[in-house]
């Protein structure tokens, strides 16, 4: 004779019901990601320069998300063609997102001591900035200079990424 537990289907029922009772806590977060494998390099300074192949456009905010966290990664960096002989070479970076919103913009840098060298070693460069969302797409992207006495240039891969997260 088998044993049945007449009230197994109830208990059942009970957890399938709790599952889907319960409210979404986190929600799965959207990821938006750009990479270069190609050399880029900036020489002129002109002011801030978009580099090439990193940028993306970010949705408005919502119900879920209302900012990205948005990466640059740029591990290959390198500094030459010094120009002076009293400035040291030196370059900026920023993170930049832009959309009817505003801007938002966080820079940081590389640099050289000795102004007698005429290409640096590798540089590894990461920065993460939160950019608050707004109520229209945004397009964030990764700029450059250079101030005024070198070359700045990243070979074999750089990426930009941003995370949706609600704050």
């Amino acid at each position: 004779m088998k044993n049945t537990n007449p009230h197994a289907p109830v208990r059942i029922a009970i957890v399938i019901a709790a599952l889907f009772s319960v409210a979404m806590v986190c929600p799965a977060a959207d990821v938006f990601y750009a990479q270069t494998k190609a050399t880029e390099s900036y020489t002129t300074y002109v002011g801030p320069t978009p580099i090439g192949g990193l940028s993306f456009t970010i949705p408005a905010a919502s119900t879920h998300f209302n900012a990205a966290l948005v990466t640059l990664s740029m591990p290959n960096l390198f500094l030459s063609d010094n120009t002076s002989k009293t400035i040291p070479m030196a370059a900026t970076l920023q993170i930049v997102g832009t959309g009817p919103g505003g801007t938002t913009v966080e820079s940081g840098g590389i640099g050289c001591d000795n102004v007698n060298v005429t290409t640096s070693g590798i540089k590894p460069f990461s920065m993460t900035l939160l950019v608050p969302l707004n109520s229209d797409t945004q397009t964030v992207m990764a700029e450059w200079a250079s101030n005024g006495t070198s070359t700045v240039t990243t070979q074999t891969f750089a990426s930009l990424s941003a995370i949706l997260v609600k704050q």
